[in-house]
């Protein structure tokens, strides 16, 4: 009798494949699983209403229509249900021309009719090149071959550790926009706060960040405010080159106040040049003002 179970158990996994593969079409990705115990796996609500089947280890793998693989999932077991595949303890990889995402996570689900990946809990990436994401939800939008969060999330880059609410990025993160509340650290001058409102555009390819709205740098040396502002970085070694500071352009330093409507900050001389209409205010210890104007290049 045991044996007439264990044959008709082993019957239903494989007829369920079958089924899998067969209507998924040549573009849909391919399922194939393994049976076994595994502690790890969680019955769902549907499971446990015997709806579904489980599968305890899964890959499903999707590919473009040359052929090439575009994304990957790895995990410990999978709930196959009507139209979704719920995921528990994945890895999952996605594939681009600029490099890979490999990606990590507690739980998550597959649509099978719209193809994209839902990831929760413990969401923690990593590109080929070594960038480093971390959230709690994350969306892999197959079609548009994006990922994307409407939740907090930290991207560390070289030098770079940038944290806000929501991001969209390509898939090895070469382009990245932190949508608001953004932060930006820097590794080598742990005293440098950079803010913004958002959005924060990353061009890892270009080496510029540009961020917007309510822009602001403060360290140890002063502050400088601006509508917009643009930092350059060196390609190798990842530290600032150049920062450009456009519209409203607001610099306190030792007590005295610049204005103008642009500013360039280059690092290696650490001089200012002020440009479009610039006024220097300065406050000397007997609290008289003066003020100057005209194109100015201040240390």
């Amino acid at each position: 009798m045991k044996r007439i179970i264990g044959i008709a158990f082993v019957i239903a996994i494989i007829t369920t494949v079958v089924f899998l593969y067969i209507s998924r079409g040549k573009k849909e990705p391919l399922l194939s699983s393994k049976t076994g115990l595994n502690p790890l796996c969680e019955v769902s609500d549907e499971m446990a209403d015997g709806v579904g089947q489980k599968v305890l280890s899964f890959n499903l793998e999707g590919y473009r229509d040359n052929g090439q693989k575009k994304w990957e999932l790895n995990g410990a077991c999978a709930n196959i249900l009507t139209n979704v595949i719920k995921l528990d303890y994945i890895t999952a990889k996605a594939y681009g021309d600029e490099g890979s995402l490999t990606l990590k996570a507690k739980k998550g689900m597959y649509d099978k009719t719209t193809r994209d990946i839902v990831l929760e809990e413990n969401v923690v990436g990593k590109t080929s090149d070594g960038t480093r994401l971390i959230t709690d939800k994350l969306y892999w939008k197959g079609d548009e071959e994006r990922v994307m969060t409407n939740s907090l999330v930290r991207i560390d880059k070289g030098n770079l550790i940038s944290v806000g609410r929501g991001a969209v990025g390509s898939p090895a993160l070469k382009q990245v926009e932190l949508k608001k509340n953004v932060s930006v650290k820097l590794r080598e001058d742990p005293s440098t706060l950079i803010t913004c409102d958002g959005p924060l555009v990353v061009n890892y390819k270009k080496n510029i960040s540009t961020l917007y709205n309510n822009v602001k740098i403060v360290d140890d040396r002063g502050e400088i405010y601006a509508d917009v502002m643009k930092i350059l970085f060196n390609p190798k070694t990842r530290k600032i080159v150049k920062v450009i500071a456009i519209g409203n352009v607001r610099i306190d330093k030792e007590g005295n106040t610049t204005y103008s409507e642009k500013a360039v900050y280059t690092v290696k001389d650490g001089r200012v040049r002020l440009i479009g209409k610039p006024k220097i205010v300065v406050f000397p210890k007997e609290g008289k003002e003066n003020a100057s104007t005209g194109d100015k290049g201040i240390n």
